[in-house]
């Protein structure tokens, strides 16, 4: 290969941007200087599915596990971290090529968790616009990794919901989603 004025001027160029850049620093973001108290795993073996017919619709959450309780041993009025990680292996369609949208319900105590990140409604999209392969839900590896926190008002036992859905976001008049073997990890931290 000849190399040409032109490639050598544009590649001492990029070696004097490399150069002279600032260094990047990683960021790092401290809820506070928490600790580890427990971990819970729990898994699914078993398929869950729900779907939706209409131009723009929202297919029901179905839950992928029963409800999970986990405790928060810090004093009555104190608060907990939780970190909620879900892997599970789902399957989209509809019948275009554009794809719907997935959604998993992640719930703390029937709210939202905060920070999240989630929607309002505790909503997850895992994936928009994903092309369905053949019209078949193709099983796709997703996971989701939210944080909340929990405050011991009247009990120190809190509930942990999780739920899949979709949306057809690409207006096609239907979706279908199907969760299969889940796992579930949630860990518990306090100050």
């Amino acid at each position: 290969m000849r190399t040409t004025w032109f490639t050598r001027v544009a590649g001492f160029g990029l070696a004097m941007a490399v150069v002279f850049m600032p260094a990047m620093k990683a960021q790092t973001v401290m809820m506070s200087n928490e600790h580890l108290v427990s971990t819970t795993l729990v898994a699914n073996r078993t398929g869950r599915d729900t779907e939706c017919n209409g131009y723009h619709c929202v297919a029901p959450p179905v839950p992928m596990f029963k409800p999970i309780h986990v405790t928060c041993p810090a004093a009555l009025g104190k608060t907990c971290t939780l970190n909620i990680v879900l892997d599970t292996k789902t399957g989209l369609q509809d019948d275009s090529s554009e794809g719907p949208a997935g959604r998993y319900q992640i719930l703390v105590d029937g709210t939202a968790p905060l920070p999240g990140p989630t929607d309002g409604h505790g909503f997850y999209v895992f994936s928009v616009y994903a092309p369905s392969l053949l019209n078949e839900a193709e099983r796709q590896a997703y996971s989701a990794s939210v944080i909340g926190k929990v405050t011991n008002k009247s009990s120190k036992d809190h509930k942990i919901d999780v739920k899949v859905s979709c949306t057809d976001a690409a207006n096609t008049g239907a979706c279908d989603v199907e969760a299969h073997w889940s796992t579930m990890r949630i860990d518990v931290f306090e100050p």
